[in-house]
């Protein structure tokens, strides 16, 4: 159930993080604190922790390689989605306000 509850973590995560590349105006403080202090670390743990559960499995079951599998993949997700939000708090660039 973790590694499952990881991938789903980090997707989120990762559509925040494009949701705020493509649209300027959801680059806010909650969602830069959602990606940052929980959607990545809390994929990041969950992964870490299937992995490490599984470490020293010589022959694993199918379901432990699936696990294993989920669990690397929201580790690329998370990364990637703290790498994207990293990036645009770095380059943020101030959007203009149109006065009337």
């Amino acid at each position: 159930m973790l590694a499952l509850g990881s991938v789903w973590i980090a997707l989120i995560s990762l559509l925040i993080a494009c949701a705020m590349v493509l649209y300027r105006p959801a680059f806010t403080d909650l969602t830069v604190l959602l990606v940052t202090y929980f959607g990545t670390p809390g994929a990041l743990c969950f992964a870490i922790l299937i992995l490490w559960s599984y470490r020293k499995d010589l022959d694993p079951e199918p379901g432990v390689v699936a696990q294993r599998f989920q669990a690397k993949i929201a580790i690329a997700m998370a990364l990637a989605s703290a790498a994207i939000v990293y990036l645009l708090v770095i380059f943020a660039v101030p959007i203009p306000r149109i006065e009337r």
